[in-house]
């Protein structure tokens, strides 16, 4: 989800991938599940904005900035960034909570079935997508340049040292978060809305088709195979090896940690993995209605032709 060196891939006895270039980055990737657990658990790290957004690595500011994780312009991050002590933490989650539980109908289901038995284009089904989900945010259909924008926001690090993709992204990010906040309600956080029309448009397309292309597999057994988010970020609160993990340790508020839960997921074929990081505590807000969704679409399927 956050960065992608494209290193070999761990084996169950290999200790984590560390990457550290002087004086620019000091990056762990790590995809072994026991060790995500470990180093989740170990009190040792935290999500990114524990530190303020000045005091993050240079190449951490930059970089974000062109996702749709943050907004530099106001300053914001994106829920699941923020550390537990974060005030406006549980109030913001309980509202996505709340609007995630709003649910779909059933004619979203058929629409969405509609689109993949006709081969729509990604564009189409993401589009659709994104009124489902987001459209309970807003109480208005979110306009198409919105959802185009959503496309552009940068994915991966590798994008990012594109000058071009990279001015793309910021760009991208700025016309949504532009729109949110001048639309949604003044109380609601603009980014975990805007969020959420990145997320279904570079991510929810292409869980549709596989879910098509896997009709007769159990929605748990597909996603955990095929996780829709493929890592997450933390960073080193304290000097610390994970109990050796490491050959040297960690340096608070410059090492960043990037879990692998695709890996994981897809290792474990456990769906706390896909929504988060092997389990409950702080797991995605819209796991149910994913799930849900997709078990509906995938009886929808079956049933009904062209």
């Amino acid at each position: 989800m956050v960065v992608d060196f494209s290193p070999n891939p761990q084996t169950d006895t290999q200790k984590p991938l560390r990457i550290n270039i002087p004086f620019l980055m000091d990056v762990i990737m790590v995809s072994n599940p026991d060790h995500i657990r470990q180093i989740e658990t170990s009190g040792d790290v935290d999500r990114l904005h524990a530190y303020p957004t000045t005091d993050l690595p240079r190449w951490v500011q930059l970089y974000f900035r062109s996702t749709k994780f943050h907004d530099a312009d106001r300053d914001l991050w994106f829920c699941p960034f923020e550390p537990n002590f974060e005030p406006t933490y549980p109030q913001r989650r309980a509202y996505l909570e709340e609007k995630s539980a709003e649910g779909y109908s059933p004619d979203d289901v058929k629409r969405i079935a509609h689109l993949l038995k006709t081969n729509a284009p990604d564009d189409d089904l993401a589009k659709e997508m994104v009124q489902i989900v987001n459209k309970r945010f807003f109480g208005q259909a979110i306009p198409d340049d919105i959802s185009e924008a959503a496309k552009h926001t940068v994915q991966k690090l590798t994008e990012a040292v594109l000058p071009l993709k990279y001015a793309e992204g910021v760009e991208a990010q700025s016309k949504i978060m532009n729109y949110c906040e001048h639309v949604l309600p003044k109380a609601v956080h603009i980014l975990d809305v805007g969020h959420n029309i990145g997320e279904v448009v570079q991510a929810t397309a292409g869980s549709l088709k596989t879910l098509k292309q896997n009709v007769n597999r159990t929605v748990e057994d597909i996603f955990t195979e095929h996780a829709p988010t493929e890592q997450v970020p933390r960073i080193a609160i304290r000097a610390s090896t994970f109990d050796g993990l490491l050959s040297s340790p960690t340096e608070p508020g410059k090492t960043v940690i990037i879990l692998k839960i695709a890996e994981a997921a897809a290792k474990t074929k456990d769906i706390w993995f896909t929504f988060g990081t092997g389990d409950p505590d702080r797991a995605c807000v819209f796991k149910d209605f994913f799930i849900s969704f997709m078990r509906d679409l995938q009886t929808e399927l079956k049933q009904s032709t062209p």
